[in-house]
């Protein structure tokens, strides 16, 4: 079994002092007896000191549609409304906005057949006048799909950075630091099992949506979907993901700025490893 201290020993995430040592109390809103928070109003419970956690401000709004069948227990999508309570809000599947208007300025997290890389999704500067060579090799290509990969390679004329542009063609200057701005405002996730996912990703409402694809990395949820890959990450862990990737290429060098988005998870993935060290014969077994 991985030590746990391991596995995030790469993060930066606050202490977890004020969740020590305490007892079930109510939702302030639903008045139902929690642990920690409720996990259906998205509140913390009456004996916790909101003062005390962190609180993450996000360069964007977050939308998360969560399946009407993932169980609210089990979710991480509520550690987000918890953590970045301006930024985030959760549906509940069939409701959700009306995105008919605002479609140009959002980003449909899915792993869609036309779904591209982060670095697909920004403005570029209006003087820009690299040849196709220049732009297919200044791009890094580590972060691309291995179908991306192979068609920089063999065409040496496709003009990738075009396709920084926004849908209506425009282009706009870059920010006073040099790096490109996101031609976004909105984030859209889908919070459910990769079985119920495509119920919603088909979604005429969603249809138009901008989808984007995160670099691919091993997940630390403890409740692993049924024969899915590792990279197949909890709500939570895609939204950290897709921040750090954010902010490294719009912002600058990431310096845990969004870590404490994981602060529940880490949390909660210490207490299922401890109490699985506790279990006889267990220990061995994957979570």
């Amino acid at each position: 079994m991985s030590n746990t201290n391991d596995v995030f020993k790469d993060f930066h995430i606050s202490s977890h002092a004020p969740l020590n040592g305490l007892k079930r109390s109510k939702c302030p809103t639903c008045k139902a007896s929690r642990m920690y928070f409720c996990y259906t109003c998205y509140k913390y419970v009456e004996n916790i000191n909101i003062k005390d956690l962190p609180t993450i401000k996000l360069p964007f709004t977050v939308d998360i549609i969560k399946h009407p069948k993932e169980l609210d227990g089990k979710s991480t999508a509520v550690h987000a409304a918890l953590l970045a309570p301006n930024d985030v809000r959760i549906y509940s599947y069939p409701v959700f906005p009306d995105y008919s208007k605002v479609k140009d300025e959002l980003l449909l997290i899915f792993p869609s057949p036309d779904s591209q890389p982060l670095e697909d999704y920004a403005k570029v500067k209006e003087n820009s006048c690299l040849n196709p060579l220049k732009r297919a090799t200044h791009i890094d290509t580590s972060k691309l799909t291995p179908l991306k990969q192979r068609r920089l390679q063999s065409d040496s004329t496709f003009d990738y950075e075009a396709q920084f542009n926004n849908k209506e063609g425009q282009l706009s200057s870059q920010n006073g630091a040099g790096l490109p701005k996101p031609n976004f405002t909105k984030v859209v996730m889908i919070d459910s099992t990769w079985n119920q996912v495509h119920g919603i990703s088909t979604d005429e409402r969603l249809k138009g949506i901008r989808a984007v694809e995160l670099t691919e990395q091993s997940t630390l949820y403890w409740r692993r979907q049924h024969n899915s890959p590792d990279y197949f990450l909890a709500t939570i862990e895609a939204l950290h993901a897709f921040l750090r990737q954010y902010h490294e290429i719009f912002i600058g060098p990431y310096d845990h700025e969004y870590d404490d988005l994981l602060y529940f998870f880490k949390f909660f993935h210490e207490m299922v490893n401890r109490n699985k060290s506790k279990k006889p014969g267990k220990g061995h077994q994957k979570t």
